[in-house]
């Protein structure tokens, strides 16, 4: 009897050692091995209706209006304190360059001379990307880090990245830098620095040529975007969209899309291209669970894009392209994202109490979980544990230091966890290392 429980106690100790030992392979944790990544594994009801047809009609008339708001405005919709912020933020910090060293001491000075703030606003000129643009919070290619020797700091956290906006956004271009290499921009949910080559400006011919069609939402990344004659013009992605031709022929294997081009005197011209059917929907799209997964698995595991850094997605720009083919718009951060619907509170609850709450209250997929800094949808319950599970962009988890800040075990990647990845990492910080106990809300962005 006792070999055979030493027996059973070895195997035991094999099998933790086995989970243990996958946790620790680097941007591993026991979540990401032990929970399918596949978001349609977690299907319930696939062809439940998950919003009225009725109220979706209302969002997505609200979608068009805010998106192309920026054509119609009379006035800037930023006051100047809301577009120069950048100025007084990284005035007085400690910021560093590309090469890990200090930036030199009148790095802001110069960005304050080529912000002009004094003529703002310079212009009022309706435009759009002609590309997938990085919009900067100052008129720089150039990053900054914070001290890179920091937990959560240096790359690839880019103070200078904004946002990305995909080719073919509507915006209305505000203001001019001094050398004239960039434009001051804004969309419905975003103001900040583009280069000049990266959009056009949309003339009132383009404006109607575009503009009142029926658009088509992509439901896969990287998408040929091809010409009638072959030239490639830009790639399409979850969550940006395109206005569809008039002379569509059903049965086609492609769809014919209307993009926007920059001629040779920086106006916007539309030209017709073509996209495989099967990387797109007519918007918006059917919002069912089935359609959800389709979406989520399409950008499953993808690395992790401070800002849209390198066209990648952060948590907030990943829940943002998550709905916006069902043709609701959220905002861009993760702040702005736990006020844009029916807000739950969940702070000062345990963490059972919290999971209980969010499966009386919550409903899968058309659910945000917001902390401070972080959003995350929630999906349902793992089939075989019972647990909540969450789909999100994740750089780390905070693990416990000796001495000094805690430090992180990097994610970096698009997961579907529970709300406790990492639980079983000896480092793992605690409590504050647990996702589950620092969530504060539940945002319905769909109000009930």
């Amino acid at each position: 009897m006792k070999n055979c429980s030493l027996t059973r106690l070895l195997l035991c100790l094999a099998l933790l050692s086995c989970l243990t030992g996958c946790a620790k392979q680097p941007g591993m944790v026991r979540d990401i091995v032990s929970l399918p990544q596949d978001a349609q594994h977690y299907l319930v009801e696939p062809d439940k209706e998950l919003i009225s047809l009725e109220r979706q009609a209302d969002l997505y008339g609200d979608f068009l209006a805010r998106t192309f708001a920026p054509w119609n405005r009379e006035e800037p919709r930023f006051v100047a304190r809301e577009v120069f912020w950048g100025l007084d933020r990284y005035r007085s910090r400690d910021v560093y360059g590309e090469n890990n060293l200090p930036l030199p001491s009148g790095w802001i000075d110069e960005m304050e001379q080529k912000s002009n703030i004094k003529e703002y606003p310079a212009v009022f000129i309706p435009g759009i990307t002609v590309v997938h643009a990085s919009m900067r919070v100052l008129p720089t290619q150039r990053p900054v880090f914070y001290n890179p020797s920091r937990p959560g700091e240096g790359f690839p956290f880019d103070y200078m990245q904004n946002t990305l906006l995909a080719a073919g956004t509507p915006l209305l271009i505000t203001h001019v830098s001094s050398d004239g290499q960039w434009a001051l921009a804004e969309t419905d949910y975003a103001a900040g620095w583009i280069r000049w080559e990266e959009l056009a400006i949309a003339g009132e011919d383009f404006q109607k040529a575009y503009k009142g069609k029926p658009l088509a939402g992509f439901v896969t990344d990287d998408v040929p975007i091809i010409s009638q004659s072959g030239m490639h013009f830009f790639s399409g992605r979850v969550g940006m969209s395109l206005p569809l031709a008039l002379d569509q022929e059903e049965n086609d294997e492609f769809w014919q899309v209307l993009v926007p081009v920059r001629d040779h005197s920086g106006s916007a011209k539309v030209m017709q291209a073509r996209v495989p059917r099967n990387d797109c929907q007519r918007m918006p799209f059917v919002p069912n669970p089935e359609n959800f997964a389709k979406i989520l698995n399409s950008m499953m595991g993808q690395t992790y894009g401070w800002g849209g850094l390198y066209g990648k997605r952060d948590c907030s720009a990943l829940l943002k392209d998550v709905f916006a083919g069902f043709g609701i718009l959220l905002p861009r951060n993760s702040g702005d994202q736990a006020k844009a619907g029916h807000f739950i509170p969940l702070e000062g609850l345990s963490r059972q109490e919290k999971q209980d709450l969010i499966f009386e209250e919550g409903k899968p997929w058309i659910t945000i979980l917001y902390m401070p800094g972080h959003v995350m949808l929630y999906i349902g319950q793992d089939p075989g544990t019972g647990q909540a599970l969450v789909y999100h962009s994740l750089w780390g988890l905070r693990t416990w230091r000796l001495f000094g800040e805690d430090g992180r075990w990097v994610i970096g990647r698009t997961v579907i966890t529970s709300l406790e990845p990492g639980k079983e990492l000896h480092r793992l910080a605690r409590p504050r290392g647990l996702l589950v106990e620092r969530i504060t809300g539940m945002v319905l962005p769909v109000e009930p």
